[in-house]
This record gives C-alpha cells, sequence and structure tokens, in this order.
C-alpha cells in the first residue's frame, strides 16, 4: 500500500479554501452534526480542493483519507470524454499536496496513492463514518463501486457521492438501492448525493 502523511512536511502558508465548484461543499453541516472523532475517506482527490475544504470547514473529523492513484485515465462521462495523461496526473498530486500542507490540518490527512480497488482492502468493514464516492469514470466504476464500498461505512454513517446529473452516475445508484432494498431516504442537493447508512448488505 503506498501511503502519504504529511506530520513531517513543513507547512505552507495558510489558505482558507471557498465553496465555489467544491464537490463535497453541501455536505459541510452533516458531517459536522455527527460528533467527534469523525473518519472520513473521499475517492478520486485529483487537485484535493475538496478534501483540503472538508478538513477545514469539520473540526469534528479526526482522520481524513484521500484515495487517487494520480496516473493517465479516460473521463466517460464528460462530453467530449476526457483524456488524462500521466503528466497531467502529477500535476494534480502536486496541487493536492500544496492544498494539504497550506490547509492548516495538514496532520489529519493520508493520501492512498493507488487505485480505489487495492485501497478498499486498507478499511475493515463498518470502519468509515463518512464516504465521498467521486473518483468513478462510467457506469461500471458507479456499479462496482457502490458494491465493493457500501460495507466499508459503518452502520449510522453516510455513503455518498459527487457527479449526480450524470445519467450514468443516478441510475446505477438507483439500481444498487433497489437491488439491496435500501429504503433510507436519499437526499439531493446539486451533484451530490448521500444517505444515512441502515445496514450492511
Amino acid at each position: 500500500m503506498k501511503i502519504k502523511t504529511f506530520h513531517r512536511e513543513p507547512e505552507l502558508q495558510y489558505n482558507y479554501y471557498g465553496a465555489a465548484n467544491i464537490a463535497n461543499y453541501g455536505m459541510t453541516h452533516l458531517i459536522n452534526l455527527m460528533g467527534a472523532n469523525i473518519t472520513y475517506v473521499e475517492t478520486g482527490v485529483a487537485g484535493g480542493s475538496s478534501l483540503s475544504y472538508i478538513v477545514q470547514r469539520c473540526e469534528n473529523i479526526k482522520s481524513a483519507y484521500g484515495i487517487d492513484h494520480f496516473k493517465a485515465f479516460k473521463d466517460e462521462f464528460n462530453t467530449p470524454k476526457l483524456n488524462f495523461s500521466d503528466n497531467q496526473g502529477k500535476g494534480l498530486y502536486a496541487s493536492a499536496k500544496k492544498r494539504i500542507l497550506s490547509s492548516g490540518e495538514k496532520d489529519k490527512v493520508t493520501l492512498i496513492l493507488e487505485h480505489t480497488d487495492v485501497a478498499l482492502n486498507y478499511f475493515d468493514d463498518n470502519s468509515i463514518d463518512f464516504l465521498f464516492l467521486d473518483h468513478y469514470l462510467n457506469e461500471k466504476d458507479v456499479a462496482e463501486s457502490c458494491d465493493n464500498w457500501y460495507n466499508k461505512v459503518r452502520v449510522g454513517g453516510y455513503f455518498a457521492g459527487h457527479d449526480w446529473p450524470y445519467k450514468g452516475v443516478y441510475q446505477e445508484v438507483f439500481k444498487f438501492r433497489k437491488r439491496n432494498n435500501i429504503t433510507s431516504p436519499l437526499s439531493i442537493f446539486g451533484a451530490e448525493w448521500v444517505w444515512k447508512k441502515e445496514g450492511n448488505i
């Protein structure tokens, strides 16, 4: 497992990250009302803006894990499809690192520099308080992510994600809920979606 922590890295000049264009900004109140010592996990870190934003806004987050392999990928949800190179991935990692080090909360953050299929094994079942999925690139990714990650969230925790307006996202989420008889209320705000987990599948 490729792990990157920032305890020994020097802090950069503090930068307060605003909510504009932040993927998870609608989750802030919900996380803040969850109580102390929250374990937050976000897949698809990209440039690190949403991860840095959420650790600044939610002081109750004890540990924040960001998962991204920062390698070449094709985003099939965009029109036209977006192709990112390995060099662009390295640029995203550099941006993420800079944002984390200037967030004022660097000691809370751990990056797992692996594909989500590998990073999944880092977490025990029922170990995550709040999961925010934002790495999927096509319908197959969405379906597999829901199946593979759901039991990693504790009962009473929250299962959430981004990119709801894409048909390939909301259709697969609906299918997952129906297939597993999930009736917990689904909340949708902008491109974000979330529900409270009531049981394992």
